[in-house]
């Protein structure tokens, strides 16, 4: 199959960036002897952790929160510190990257709050590559709600068949293709090339 793409649009949180809650719930539980699943839970899956990501509280709102829920008193920089220092590039992503720059305009859409975005921006340059960013803190909206995929369209034009979504959660990708979109499933890098390169756009 050879389609003819404008927009490649790629899913940020392990997929070109890699990410783990369990270092910073880890480091919670260690500082103040609390249950790491516990700090895990909050943050990995809780309502207080999405009305963040959809940005529907604050950074301090949600600081205040999360220490009152886990009993423990910390400086809020200190606090953003530890709640963000989880990412680490994964390296052949972000050559793909880099490797189609130069044909395609580069979308990334994420799920994502706004201490975790500002921390990704200011440590990774892969970020400058990207000429739309969607986020669901800016949108209000988390995939695989349709309103942040609609604003992903929109930003390109509002034609479908111009983008190739990429993302490593299959629940995803099926929303995705559902609306109409070209999607790949995100198994690694080398796979990703190869089924880039079935496509042609590689």
């Amino acid at each position: 199959m050879n389609k003819q793409y404008s927009v490649i649009v790629f899913d940020l949180g392990n997929t070109i960036i890699r990410f783990d809650h369990h270092i910073s719930a880890n480091r919670l539980a260690n500082l103040f002897r609390i249950d790491s699943k516990k700090a895990y839970d909050l943050f990995f899956d809780s309502e207080v952790t999405r009305a963040f990501d959809k940005g529907l509280i604050s950074p301090r709102e949600f600081y205040k929160r999360a220490t009152h829920h886990l009993g423990i008193k910390l400086p809020y920089r200190d606090f953003a510190a530890i709640w963000s220092d989880i990412f680490w590039e994964d390296d052949e992503a972000c050559g793909i990257v880099k490797r189609l720059k130069t044909k395609y305009r580069l979308f990334l859409i994420s799920n994502v709050n706004r201490l975790h975005f500002e921390h990704i921006q200011k440590k990774f340059d892969i970020i400058k590559f990207f000429d739309e960013i969607i986020l669901s803190f800016m949108v209000g909206a988390m995939k695989p709600d349709r309103i942040i995929f609609e604003e992903m369209i929109r930003r390109a034009g509002g034609n479908k068949r111009d983008i190739l979504y990429i993302d490593d959660r299959e629940d995803l990708i099926k929303e995705a293709t559902a609306l109409g979109i070209d999607s790949i499933r995100y198994e690694g890098a080398d796979k990703l090339v190869e089924v880039m390169k079935e496509r042609g756009v590689i």
